[in-house]
């Protein structure tokens, strides 16, 4: 096994199953996204199978392919495993940044806001976004343009801004700073949002776990928003507030639009990521490449 290279745990046979379970030093790694191909071929000794799985690291956008042979009748004695890491693709420049902004955002943004008072898939904040990338995707390739990468995981692409609520006020100018524009992804963890409204301007508040909880109280004058995972597209910045179209947020179950301004961020993390084309770090395929 070369240095950097991942304990296969071959022993154990997780390479015949369908599907297969990704060996536990992967898993520990990381979040993954990964898919595979199989190959059967048959003679006189009988049947060989191979196996390619490819995995791509979603925190680091890091890749790795495994290639996998054995024979059918005795796999544990006649597995040969070879693996490919291949590093996370190299940062983009601003202008480059810009451009992709330029190529995808706008239709992102119209995507998001002709949604608004729909149920997207099964009415996961997530399912809005990868629904969105996925349908702009194949609209792209219908007309020969690169099109945008889909999401892996909770990466979007590249990520332009990471501010955290710890410090109330001290991200100010952050969002003009970052260029944070229109079809950008907004992603929000462990988020709370102190929110002073006026009376007449608290809506009656909803919970259902998983999603957003908004509390009022002090006699209808504060809301807080709380969010331990949240995902939803840009459509506007007025000033430090972020202006999204979400699904599962305010709208429970549903696409509706909300304002999220630093100014009001008390915890936890919000991250902006730049939707940028498929080519940057290419599709993830189950093709194993000889040198």
């Amino acid at each position: 096994m070369a240095a950097g290279d991942f304990d296969l745990s071959l022993s154990t046979l997780w390479f015949t199953k369908n599907p297969p379970a990704l060996p536990a030093a992967i898993r520990a790694a990381g979040t993954t996204t990964h898919t595979y191909s199989w190959t059967t071929e048959q003679s006189y000794l009988g049947i060989s199978k191979s196996l390619v799985v490819a995995i791509r690291f979603t925190d680091t956008l890091a890749t790795t392919k495994l290639l996998l042979t054995w024979e059918s009748s005795n796999p544990r004695n006649t597995i040969k495993a070879q693996q490919k890491n291949f590093p996370p693709p190299a940062a983009l420049s601003e202008e480059d940044l810009l451009k992709a902004s330029k190529t995808y955002g706008e239709n992102i943004a119209k995507w998001a806001e002709e949604s608004v008072g729909t149920r997207v898939g099964d009415g996961e904040c997530w399912t809005l976004i990868y629904s969105a990338l996925s349908d702009i995707a194949d609209t792209y390739r219908r007309v020969g343009q690169v099109p945008p990468l889909v999401s892996q995981g909770r990466t979007h692409g590249i990520m332009i801004l990471s501010v955290s609520g710890a410090s109330p006020g001290s991200n100010t100018g952050m969002l003009h700073l970052a260029n944070v524009r229109r079809g950008d992804i907004l992603e929000l963890s462990g988020a709370h949002f102190r929110i002073l409204e006026s009376a007449g301007d608290v809506q009656k508040p909803v919970f259902k776990p998983g999603s957003m909880v908004s509390e009022p109280i002090k006699g209808g004058g504060e809301r807080n928003v709380r969010m331990a995972r949240h995902t939803a597209i840009v459509v506007g910045v007025e000033g430090d507030a972020v202006k999204v179209v979400e699904q599962n947020g305010s709208t429970v179950g549903g696409v509706g639009v909300e304002k999220y301004d630093l100014n009001t961020m008390q915890a936890g993390e919000m991250q902006i990521w730049r939707v940028v084309g498929e080519k940057y770090m290419g599709a993830l395929e189950a093709v194993w490449e000889d040198e």
